[in-house]
């Protein structure tokens, strides 16, 4: 019988398990910023890079934005000035050495645009003041997920070349649900 493996962007990836989704994020946290739930912030493990827990920022019908625990670390630096400088109508320009991450405001639309790699994503003043106030439950939860990176990656070679539950060892980390990652892992992609 022929795999049903999807066509992805994730190249090195070789195993015969359910396809690899360049966009899906295991053992996912998801924060709303507005009451629609139209805005939102997430954690997880992103098995097309090498399982790394990257936070994306989305929203309804525009494409995520996904970063690396480094420019997070710049966004948590940099978020009070950019909150306080749109309380006061001022303009936020801030660029990585590198000018391949950016983060600035708009001084008429009080709209602030996180851009990374020609690609971005726009968040409006309550928006960013509710981010502000939830970045340290979402920097906790990314550094819980750093530090479990080792334990994941073990478990994820066991469990994808066993076809029922695998226990974790008794070393492996408490901060991973190992039960629902084990579920997520086997679940098709569609």
């Amino acid at each position: 019988m022929a795999s049903r493996r999807r066509p992805t962007s994730c190249e090195p990836c070789t195993y015969d398990g359910p396809a690899l989704d360049p966009n899906r994020a295991l053992l996912r946290r998801v924060f709303f910023l507005n009451d629609e739930k139209s805005r939102y912030v997430s954690v997880g493990f992103y098995p097309a890079h090498n399982y790394q827990p990257l936070v994306e920022f989305g929203g309804t019908r525009i494409r995520p934005l996904v970063l690396p625990v480094d420019y997070v670390n710049i966004v948590v630096e940099r978020l009070p000035d950019l909150v306080e400088s749109m309380h006061r109508n001022e303009s936020f320009v801030w660029r990585s050495e590198d000018k391949v991450f950016k983060m600035h405001s708009t001084r008429s639309l009080r709209i602030a645009r996180f851009t990374n790699n020609k690609q971005w994503i726009s968040i409006k003043l309550q928006e960013l003041r509710n981010l502000h106030y939830i970045f340290h439950i979402i920097t906790n939860t990314l550094f819980m997920y750093t530090e479990a990176l080792g334990d994941v990656r073990a478990y994820v070679n066991a469990a994808l070349a066993s076809s029922s539950y695998v226990e974790p060892p008794p070393t492996a980390s408490k901060l991973i649900i190992y039960r629902q990652l084990f579920d997520e892992l086997k679940s098709p992609v569609y």
